[in-house]
């Protein structure tokens, strides 16, 4: 009879096959056309394409994943709905199997009006700066895009929303420029222009950039005020964060521009996630005594345990310490876009 036991040449050899077809799965999905970079190009590249057909030529589309977040400045609401709608059967259905868009998120600019006129800029690690938001006028937006071009080394990438009248003061692109001038000082760093109410946060090389980074912008353009936390190699943070309009200023900076999310559904925030929300724990340290920071987790679908893991992940992430900040408060919520959300109210409040 013949010894069908396997040897251990025959079992080395199987072992051996098994971890090439599980590397080819692992390189096929990392980097082939089924990896999330190739699958956002090919959906971001038939969105496009299902606007420009249908004279979309008004709106702008990039990609998360499957989710597809629309921008621009719709002409009216049935134009808007309609771009939405062809963007969602811009591939073909089957959801998240097929490798479709699985949600559009609406950005454009009703929507985000009724977030606030908001402009933003974050220093990539390449000393590239990435401008995204609003702009009050296309002249305003060219002037902004050449004026950091000039004065980042990595150059720029700005896209910006027009919004007529979202900011009501003439001074708007100043004041932009001028929280634009100083973050290019910076080593690495963020800012956001929301209404009146800038805040630049960052890394400074020594603690005299730190300073004077600061002290210019006490003197922004009327009626705009700028909030800091500049942190210099080996020394204390140059702060000013003088009320709640501030703190939440230097929050929203702080949050980076990565969506915020769980590792495949799970408990674990996402490695960008991670440092956004250490970074937002950092940021709060430094607002006032009578702050609060309200961060909202969204519930997941009948699984309590998920949801407390959840919780505690955040809680341990923001706060960075064992015991609780008794002014930081983590929530479940039934109802929005994002994984995570952030809000800063008074304690009273």
């Amino acid at each position: 009879m013949l010894d069908h036991a396997m040897t251990p040449r025959i079992r080395k050899t199987v072992l051996m096959a098994a971890g090439l077809i599980v590397l080819a799965a692992v390189i096929l999905f990392s980097f082939g056309p089924f990896s999330v970079g190739s699958i956002e190009a090919r959906l971001a590249a038939g969105a496009r394409e299902a606007l420009d057909s249908r004279g979309h030529d008004w709106a702008s589309v990039r990609m998360d994943g499957q989710r597809a977040i629309l921008t621009g400045a719709a002409p009216d609401a049935e134009a808007r709905d309609d771009a939405i709608a062809t963007v969602l059967t811009s591939s073909w259905s089957g959801g998240v199997v097929a490798g479709g868009v699985t949600r559009v998120i609406d950005e454009t600019i009703e929507a985000r009006l009724q977030a606030g006129f908001v402009f933003r800029a974050d220093v990539a690690t390449n000393g590239r700066v990435l401008i995204r938001g609003d702009a009050t006028d296309a002249g305003a937006r060219d002037a902004i895009a050449r004026y950091a071009s000039a004065n980042f080394p990595g150059g720029a990438d700005t896209d910006l929303t027009l919004v007529p009248g979202g900011s009501a003061s003439p001074d708007w692109e100043e004041a932009a420029k001028r929280l634009l001038g100083q973050l290019a000082r910076l080593d690495r760093g963020a800012l956001v222009l929301r209404g009146e109410q800038g805040a630049l946060v960052g890394e400074a090389s020594n603690p005299q950039i730190a300073r004077s980074v600061t002290q210019i912008l006490q003197a922004m353009p009327e009626p705009f005020r700028a909030a800091t936390v500049v942190t210099p190699a080996g020394a204390p943070a140059e702060v000013r964060v003088e009320d709640v309009a501030a703190c939440s200023a230097v929050i929203l900076a702080a949050q980076g521009t990565e969506m915020p999310r769980f590792e495949r559904a799970g408990a674990t925030p996402s490695p960008f996630t991670s440092v956004a929300l250490r970074r937002v724990g950092r940021m709060f340290a430094a607002c006032p005594a009578d702050a609060a920071l309200t961060v909202s987790v969204r519930r997941s679908t009948d699984d309590a345990a998920l949801d407390e893991a959840r919780i505690a992940a955040v809680t341990g992430l923001v706060t960075n310490v064992t015991a609780e900040d008794p002014r930081v408060f983590v929530v479940l919520t039934d109802r929005q876009d994002d994984a995570i959300s952030f809000a800063i109210s008074t304690l009273e409040g």
